[in-house]
């Protein structure tokens, strides 16, 4: 694993399930965590942790922020784009106008507010590594039955983001990878407030069903500190399901 002391980190979604464990294993590498979530937090105690609210859909919010953590720290070495929301398993002639633009927001225009915060800057720095970005796909990005069709569509959006990034900039010594987690045992459905179409529900049981149980969020926190390691590892895309994918 890279050393990441020291190292700026920015981090959305920090403040439970897989954002929550992955800032805790930055910071026991010796990391400086930009922590930014939706979600009010106290200013931190520990002068390796800046706590920002932040709304990843807005730009205007994602760029205060990260001007925040370069007037605090003076660069940003890593971007983890965590922070998502799951759809209410819909399919496409039930989706609603608000749940869809709600999910399309957090997961897909959230990523892209940051990333492009985050090159800007990188692209600014006279070093040969200029930054690396890890954003955290699903399962779904990849397959068509483990969600409805908002998730599905803003996690396969997020793959296009993710492969079209490290192709464009990796001349230019900026790496971007992406994780695709199985099920995790996380609370995203009670903080997304989703309540599953029953019809949509039905629908993909029998790919869930498959499923071989659920993953720890520091089982993801670990594959997204690898991601964000070595400069070579670029265009990567990783799944973290206890194999169900193979089924």
């Amino acid at each position: 694993m890279a050393d990441f002391k020291d190292k700026v980190i920015v981090l959305t979604g920090a403040s439970n399930g897989i954002g929550a464990a992955t800032a805790q294993l930055f910071l026991e590498q010796g990391a400086k965590l930009a922590a930014l979530d939706i979600v009010d937090a106290p200013p931190s105690t520990d002068a390796q942790r800046l706590n920002i609210k932040c709304d990843v859909s807005s730009e205007e919010s994602v760029n205060a922020a990260i001007k925040q953590v370069l007037d605090k720290w003076s660069t940003i070495d890593a971007l983890v784009n965590v922070a998502g929301v799951m759809d209410q398993f819909e399919r496409v002639g039930d989706v609603s106008n608000e749940i869809w633009n709600r999910v399309m927001n957090i997961n897909l225009n959230g990523p892209l507010n940051t990333m492009r915060a985050c090159i800007n800057h990188f692209l600014t720095k006279t070093t040969e590594q200029k930054g690396r970005i890890v954003n955290v796909g699903s399962l779904a990005s990849i397959k068509g039955g483990t969600a409805g069709v908002a998730y599905t569509t803003s996690k396969h959006a997020l793959l296009g983001l993710s492969r079209n990034t490290a192709w464009m900039y990796a001349k230019e010594g900026i790496q971007c990878n992406i994780l695709f987690p199985g099920g995790v045992s996380t609370d995203i459905m009670k903080n997304s407030k989703s309540i599953p179409n029953k019809v949509g529900m039905d629908t993909v049981m029998p790919t869930m069903a498959t499923s071989v149980g659920n993953c720890e969020p520091g089982d993801m926190a670990r594959a997204i500190l690898f991601l964000a390691s070595a400069p070579g590892l670029n265009g990567a895309e990783l799944k973290v399901d206890k194999g169900w994918s193979t089924a």
